[in-house]
Formats: structure tokens, C-alpha cells, sequence
């Protein structure tokens, strides 16, 4: 190799040499032909100890050298060319981690493509191919430090990610496992390609889910209370609809309870208190012929038989033995009427304690359980589970989401998170599967604006990124708006696919949320050509850039169309 240029500064992070002779920069070797294109090329120095150390080219400077003085002297123009270090070779591999530096006037050299091999070589059975690095070499990584490790796909419309996701969803499917799941959960409809191996589910028409798994969580992602006036009345529905259900309480009795303390402490209007008190009593047995339908009213014979049918009915519990009842419920409910039926009771049960605005605070509350009810009864039309189970042979998973809206996208996601990671969590290590969650549009849900929410919505998705790892769990985000992802998932991730990203607001939210790249790295984020993605994480030791390899324009399903002249 033609050495072109000699080392003149050389620091911890930096280095630096100059380029005297521009003749040298161009050569062949071997029928390998080398071309120096400056910015981002990779060099190696060789020391007196023939130690090769790799560089990778950061910034190129023009200096002009004098010749000769006088009026008509002539100038010599020679490059100062910045690197940054990356590893050196010894026997035949990279080692990451510098123990040693090269020394001024050490020679310099454009990589060889041997040493690129060194390099870039995986030593794996199970590697994947996702492009070309430097236009020449495999981009291969082993599966298992692709897939089990939480990662990011970023970057702004039209920049590449989709392509990155479907070039690794394509490399993975030619791979047999036998405990790999891989849930897509597809918003935009882009992942239509049938293959033996991928189960496609449309969740409003193919998934159920029974009404009495879910918990206090799922309730609040799926309609929303409004504040926390509105997480009170929705627990005690919850528990109220399950404590009439396990038959805790008689709602006979419920009922009772309501007629005879409106009866004795309410202070309404006596036809008013009346219609409410005759309204509770409709499917009871206690007469309530005699009450007056004109003036709201009982004789004093006719009030003390009503008190006291009344009286027989609850036999002497009070309400410290339905505060019991509730309290010691869970939140599990068979239907959305048994819960529409309780956020009533519990309406009365807040007026006849004297808060008469309950029932106006929560409308909205009430106005969400009966929308969900309508427009996605078909997703919770069922008793027990007998949602699509992944085949033998079908490990890739695409759920078409397209249809939720934004509360249900999150509701049904951390629905099935923690489904699986608590049922991975029940099995010894041995037979856990390996759980790889791809969100597309991560940031409609894994939101930065819930980050800190006191009705904790993405609670599971902090906790997978936290402690998934040891239960087989793991998170693929993939956004074009980075800084509306949640900071705790986002620094979680090991590794990240950068592609092109020009807001300054996301990309100083990188910079403080990933902690594998700095501030030179992320100017080179703006320029990125589309299809090109900057990896760096624990999948590679060095950050590089990798020219995704493209689908086919059939496969590209989110490709703008052209317009077609006639």
C-alpha cells in the first residue's frame, strides 16, 4: 500500500496527518482498486512495532505551504485530515479498545480490504445480511444480538426505516427457531407480504379478549378517565360490578340500601326524592304503591311499613358491610352493561354522602365505556380467550391495527405486552420464549407525554425495557418523531438504526438520550442519504453506516407513486 501522508497530533479521541502528495490517493493493488473519497474513509497507521491501528476520516482542511519568499513565490497545497479511533488489528482480529497509540510521523495508509474483513467479519452460523457497508462489504450481525436486545428504528418520513424493518423481518423469516415470536404491530397497513412463517391478524375482526381479564390498567388505557376525580368512580364501579357478580352483594339488597338512606337523609325535593326511590324499588318486592305521586309522600302507618319492609331487606348491614364488600373485589367485570349498571349505583351512592356533582364529573367517563362498546364490541364479544395462537410454523406475527384509534392502539399493545411477558415470566428459563415487540409509530403510544402520567399508560413497556431482557422480552421502536418517545424505553435500547433526521428538537433529544454517540455523529444524522442508516449500539462495536439493501417495489408498500403523464 502507498502510504499517503505521516501523523502529525495525535490525542485520546483524535488524530490527525497531512497529505503533502494528492498523486498517492489514487492507486491498485492486487487488481484492488483505491480511491481516497476523504470523509468518513477509513485509514490505518502502522507504528514502528508494525501495530495497525484504524481511523475513521471526521474533517479535511486545506493548507497552503510556502515555498520560496519573495513577491512571486509559490505555494504548496497539503491536506490536515482529523480521525477519530476505532480499534487496531492483532492476530488477524479488531480489538475495540485501544491500549496503545501510534506516534508522530507514523505512516498512514488507506484501508486494505483485508483489514476490512477483519474488521467487519461476524463469527456467527446464525448472521443476517441488512446492506453494504462502505459499498463493498456484508453488513452481517448474529440474530441473537439483533433480536435480543431492546433497539430503535429513527428517523424522519421518507428517510429509510421501513425499508431497515422489512429487510430484517425478511433476513430473520429464511431462520428456523423454535421459541423466536416476532408481534408486529403494523398502523399503517405496510406489512401485507404473505410467507408461510407470518400470521396476519386483524384485531377488530380476529382477536378477542374477555372483558373479565383485564385489570385496573388495561381499564384506564381503554376509556381514559379524564382525571383523577374520574379513577375513584371507575375503581368503585369495577369493584362494585365484581362484588354483585360474585354475589358479595345482592343487588336486591344494593338497592334497598339506596331507597331507605335517600329516604331518611337526602334533602331533595319530595317528588324528586320520590321518582329516584320508587326507580330503585322497580324490581323489588316492597310496596310502593302508597308513596304519593303528587306530593312525594307516605302516612305516618304507610311510612313506618315502608321503613320497616326496607329495614327487613338489608338486615342490619350497613354501609361499613358494602364498603367491605368493594373493597375487597377485584377489578374484573363479564360486561360493559354489568359496569354501566355499577358507575350508576355508585352515582347514587356518591349522591346520598352528599356529592351531587359525581354524576357530571365523570359524563365523560360514561360517554368513553359506551363509545368503546359500540365501535369495538366485536374485539371484547367473548367469554373466555380464544384469541389466534401463533402455528408451529408461524413465528412472525403482523397485527393490523390500523383501525384503533389512538387510546385503543395503546390499550390493545400494553394489553398484549403484558399478557406475554407475565406468562414468559411464569416459565422457568428454559422454556421462555423469545418475545420481540415491533411498534410501528412508537411514539402514538410509547409517549414521552405519559412519561410521567399518575395513571401510568405505559407502565409495562417501562418495565419490559427495564427488566425484559432476563424474561425473554424485548422492544423494537420505530418513530419519525424521536422526541415524543418516551426517554426511560428510549435509553433502555442497546441498539439503534439512525436514519436521516434534521429537527433540531430530536436530534438534541438523541443526544441526551442515547448514550452510544456523540455530537460529530449526530451532524452526519442531517446528511444521510435516504436508505442509509447509522448503527451503532451493542450490535457493532464501532458506529457505521449500512446502505440498506431495498425490497422490490412490490414489497415496498408505503413507496410514493409517481405521477403518471399521459
Amino acid at each position: 500500500m502507498n502510504s499517503i501522508g505521516k501523523v502529525n497530533f495525535v490525542s485520546y479521541d483524535k488524530l490527525s496527518f497531512e497529505i503533502s502528495d494528492f498523486d498517492k490517493l489514487e492507486f491498485n493493488k492486487n487488481g484492488d482498486f483505491y480511491l481516497a473519497k476523504g470523509i468518513l474513509d477509513f485509514v490505518t497507521i502502522t507504528n514502528r512495532q508494525n501495530l495497525k491501528f484504524i481511523y475513521k476520516v471526521e474533517k479535511l482542511e486545506d493548507k497552503e505551504k510556502l515555498l520560496a519568499k519573495g513577491e512571486n513565490a509559490k505555494f504548496e497545497h497539503t491536506a490536515n485530515v482529523v480521525c477519530s479511533p476505532i480499534g487496531i488489528i492483532e492476530s488477524n482480529k479488531i480489538n475495540f479498545n485501544l491500549k496503545s497509540y501510534p506516534f508522530l510521523q507514523d505512516d498512514v495508509f488507506l484501508t486494505s480490504n483485508e483489514e476490512f474483513k477483519v474488521i467487519f467479519n461476524v463469527h456467527s452460523q446464525n448472521a443476517i445480511n441488512l446492506g453494504l457497508i462502505d459499498g463493498k462489504f456484508s453488513a452481517d450481525f448474529d440474530i441473537n444480538k439483533l433480536l435480543t436486545f431492546h433497539s430503535a428504528v429513527l428517523g424522519n418520513t421518507g428517510s429509510g426505516k421501513s425499508t431497515t424493518i422489512r429487510q430484517i423481518i425478511k433476513e430473520v423469516l429464511k431462520h428456523n427457531t423454535q421459541n423466536l415470536n416476532l408481534h408486529i404491530f403494523d398502523v399503517h397497513k405496510e406489512y401485507t407480504a404473505k410467507d408461510d412463517k407470518i400470521n396476519h391478524i386483524d384485531v377488530l375482526k380476529d382477536y378477542n379478549i374477555p372483558l373479565k381479564n383485564l385489570e385496573l390498567q388495561d381499564w384506564v388505557n381503554l376509556v381514559k378517565p379524564s382525571d383523577l376525580v374520574q379513577l375513584p368512580i371507575l375503581r368503585m364501579a369495577l369493584q362494585l360490578a365484581n362484588a354483585i357478580s360474585e354475589n358479595k352483594v345482592c343487588e336486591i339488597w344494593l338497592k334497598c340500601y339506596l331507597a331507605l338512606t335517600m329516604y331518611r337523609n337526602v334533602q331533595d325535593s319530595p317528588v324528586t326524592k320520590r321518582t329516584k326511590i320508587v326507580g330503585f324499588l322497580v324490581d323489588t318486592d316492597i310496596d310502593t304503591t302508597k308513596y304519593n305521586s303528587q306530593f312525594g309522600n307516605l302516612s305516618p302507618t304507610d311510612e313506618a311499613k315502608f321503613i320497616s319492609a326496607l329495614e327487613e331487606k338489608l338486615n342490619s348491614q350497613d354501609f361499613s358491610f358494602l364498603q367491605a364488600q368493594i373493597e375487597t373485589s377485584n377489578y374484573q367485570v363479564e360486561s360493559f352493561n354489568s359496569l354501566l349498571k355499577s358507575l350508576d349505583y355508585v352515582y347514587n351512592l356518591e349522591e346520598i354522602k352528599g356529592n351531587s356533582n359525581a354524576r357530571n364529573y365523570s359524563k365523560t367517563l360514561e360517554i368513553r365505556i359506551k363509545e368503546v362498546q359500540s365501535r369495538y364490541s366485536s374485539l371484547f364479544n367473548c367469554l373466555e380467550d380464544n384469541s389466534p395462537p401463533n402455528t408451529d410454523n408461524k413465528y412472525v406475527t403482523v397485527y393490523d391495527v390500523s383501525e384503533l384509534d389512538d387510546d385503543l392502539l395503546l390499550f390493545f399493545s400494553s394489553y398484549l405486552c403484558k399478557k406475554l411477558f407475565n406468562a414468559n415470566r411464569s416459565k422457568k428459563l428454559q422454556e421462555r420464549n423469545v418475545n420481540v415487540f415491533l411498534f410501528e409509530e412508537a411514539h402514538r403510544y410509547i409517549s414521552r407525554n405519559k412519561e410521567h402520567s399518575q395513571f401510568y399508560e405505559i407502565e409495562i413497556f417501562r418495565k419490559i425495557a427495564r427488566e425484559g431482557r432476563k424474561f425473554g422480552c424485548f422492544l423494537y421502536l420505530s418513530s419519525q418523531r424521536p422526541s415524543e418517545l418516551s426517554s426511560t424505553v428510549l435509553s433502555q435500547c442497546n441498539n439503534y438504526f439512525l436514519h436521516r433526521v434534521k429537527n433540531n428538537i430530536d436530534l438534541e433529544y438523541l443526544s441526551k438520550t442515547i448514550p452510544y454517540i456523540d455530537s460529530n455523529q449526530l451532524k452526519r444524522l442531517s446528511y444521510l442519504p435516504t436508505g442509509v442508516t447509522y448503527a451503532v449500539g451493542e450490535l457493532f462495536p464501532i458506529p457505521i453506516e449500512i446502505k440498506i439493501t431495498e425490497p422490490t417495489y412490490n414489497e415496498d408498500v408505503t413507496q410514493t407513486p409517481n405521477i403518471k403523464f399521459i
